[in-house]
């Protein structure tokens, strides 16, 4: 087994004894201690729904906390895509029933994660709405790691999988919030909303790549996009940003910011009553930053690209990080420590047992739901083997006898039906081989 020079003993399973005893069916169904839970995953969201299914259809029980540090988009469960309308990108995310091929549309933000919830509460996950204030993982790396929350919980854990997400930086004046999500107008995302203004007139705001791929991206969508950024100097590539110099549905704006927005009545306004009294993006107010001279431009819609920032405030001087401060993983999802850890015994692991990331926390490439996703699915897997690796040791299993590697438990995710085609969840196999 891969210790790493971790204490996995039994108190890394049930938190005090390494009995065989008590390795019976009860273990499969956690019995063993009850507060001591065998995983939390921290965020929800695409990477962490995904982690909740596929930990709860093994059997694990997991604790999802959909809540970080960020009240601006983690206070709401499902993460950045609950402020997304139409989402077109994400396999199978369409509106059932029997309409033409051309009529298709994309589920909404939050009704996708709605669904993805429901799937993983339906095969076990439980889930509480709550911010995560602390998280210990220095004090005993490859035991028992504590989660203490906003109300003042403290929570036991043999495993974690972080999918705390990033925010998306915002322009911050008053009237951003008014407009931001829901197809009001203002977004972060040009892959996420971006059909929805086909034909229509788009500002993008900011000088890196990000801007230029986002504003590359419209220009195919929309009649015309203002690239509007408050130097005349980048931050962007030289070929990113010739790209978007090159096109000529780009209209650059330098040495401007957005100081307001303004609105018009949401176009169901006099159909849909809850849309009454909602407003649209009509147009921006710019500032020039040399003369202070206001202008307006008129656009359905303004997609702020200026950056993210990583919700990983909870790691740090825990987790290593890059400098933006997305927390980094091995090739098995693993966390690695800190430099900076407290903890001397934390400072020699290569990585830190039992503790796994996954979605845009680690991710400032590619941020799409489906990536996310992907990484939840890996995370869990690995949890899944951490937890099958550990009970393996503390009951004396040969790991000959059982097949513990990360192919065999993808492999017992293929059918819901697994018992039926002989696979079986990895801690059954583990628990039937300790009983040989």
């Amino acid at each position: 087994m891969e210790s790493n020079g971790a204490n996995l003993n039994g108190n890394a399973l049930n938190g005090n004894s390494s009995d065989k005893s008590t390795l019976d069916e009860g273990l499969v169904r956690h019995a063993l201690d009850d507060d001591i839970r065998n995983v939390i995953i921290i965020g929800s969201g695409p990477s962490g729904y995904t982690a909740a299914l596929y930990t709860a259809r093994a059997n694990l029980q997991p604790l999802l906390i959909a809540g970080s540090l960020d009240p601006k988009t983690s206070r709401i469960k499902g993460g950045q895509l609950m402020a997304t309308s139409d989402i077109e990108n994400f396999p199978g995310a369409i509106e059932s029933g029997d309409v033409a091929i051309e009529d298709v549309k994309g589920l909404t933000g939050p009704d996708l994660m709605g669904r993805m919830e429901k799937q993983a509460l339906h095969f076990g996950a439980e889930m509480i709405e709550e911010f995560v204030t602390e998280v210990d993982l220095c004090t005993s790396p490859g035991n028992v790691y504590t989660v203490k929350t906003e109300s003042g919980q403290t929570y036991r854990t043999r495993s974690i999988i972080i999918a705390t997400g990033a925010s998306a930086k915002r322009l911050g004046i008053p009237a951003e919030d008014k407009f931001f999500g829901q197809g009001g107008g203002v977004s972060t995302c040009a892959t996420c909303d971006g059909h929805s203004y086909r034909g229509k007139t788009v500002a993008v705001v900011g000088g890196g790549d990000s801007a230029m791929e986002e504003a590359n991206y419209l220009a195919r969508l929309v009649d015309k996009v203002y690239l509007v950024h408050r130097r005349d100097e980048f931050r962007a590539s030289k070929i990113m940003l010739k790209r978007a110099q090159d096109n000529p549905k780009i209209e650059f704006r330098l040495h401007s910011t957005i100081e307001d927005i303004k609105g018009k009545p949401h176009p169901n306004a006099e159909i849909m009553p809850f849309f009454r009294d909602k407003e649209v993006v009509a147009a921006a107010v710019l500032k020039d930053t040399r003369s202070g001279e206001i202008s307006e431009i008129e656009v359905d819609g303004i997609f702020v690209a200026i950056g993210h920032t990583p919700n990983s405030e909870l790691f740090k001087s825990q987790l290593k990080m890059d400098e933006a401060g997305y927390i980094e993983h091995d090739g098995h999802m693993r966390v690695m420590p800190s430099i900076t850890c407290e903890s001397p015994v934390m400072r020699r692991l290569e990585y830190v047992p039992g503790v796994f990331v996954a979605g845009d926390i680690s991710d400032h490439v590619y941020r799409q739901a489906i990536t996310a996703a992907g990484m939840g699915c890996m995370a869990a897997i690995e949890a899944e083997r951490y937890l099958a690796e550990v009970m393996t040791e503390v009951a004396g299993v040969d790991p000959g006898t059982v097949d513990i590697s990360p192919e065999s438990i993808a492999q017992s995710h293929w059918s819901h039906e697994r018992d039926q085609i002989g696979e079986k969840s990895i801690l059954e196999r583990v628990v039937e081989a300790e009983q040989l």
